[in-house]
């Protein structure tokens, strides 16, 4: 006769909360643009240097050297704008599509820079590149050398 044995195996769940402060990034808390570039170039993918930079970030698991715990299932909101050198807009727009777009809601860019409108003067009009199969979307100025850029997993 066969013996058999179970072996049961219990998975506990780690949680934690998270001071809505620690899930929250915005530029208007930093003073000057090197504190801004070095506080974004830590929590994005960065393709090149850039001059300037303005955003809001939400990441419910917290960001870099905030974070507490074993992260969750994720749930971010990153916007940002930054300023560079035109040579460099190729390298944030590869394996990107441009799409034309006539009711996208860009209201979200100037909520963003309304603290400091005089560093993001634009006079062109944008061109909208999107990732596909991902929630990635970028308005680049080219001729400012201004992209925004928006990634989401809500």
């Amino acid at each position: 006769m066969k013996k058999y044995y179970c072996v049961v195996i219990t998975i506990g769940f780690l949680t934690s909360c998270i001071d809505s402060n620690s899930s929250k990034l915005d530029s208007d808390d930093y003073d000057n643009k090197e504190e801004r570039i070095k506080k974004l170039k830590m929590e994005i993918k960065s393709f090149s240097d850039f001059q300037d930079a303005e955003f809001e970030l939400f990441n419910v698991n917290g960001f870099h050297n905030k974070r507490t715990s074993v992260p969750g299932s994720s749930s971010f909101d990153y916007k940002f704008v930054i300023k560079l050198d035109t040579v460099n807009i190729p390298k944030w727009t590869t394996g990107m599509t441009e799409v034309k777009l006539t009711d996208y809601d860009d209201g979200w860019t100037e909520e963003m820079i309304k603290g400091r409108k005089e560093n993001w003067q634009t006079l062109s009009k944008p061109q909208y590149f999107k990732r596909n199969d991902e929630n990635v979307m970028l308005l680049v100025y080219k001729n400012e050398g201004i992209i925004y850029k928006r990634v989401t997993n809500l």
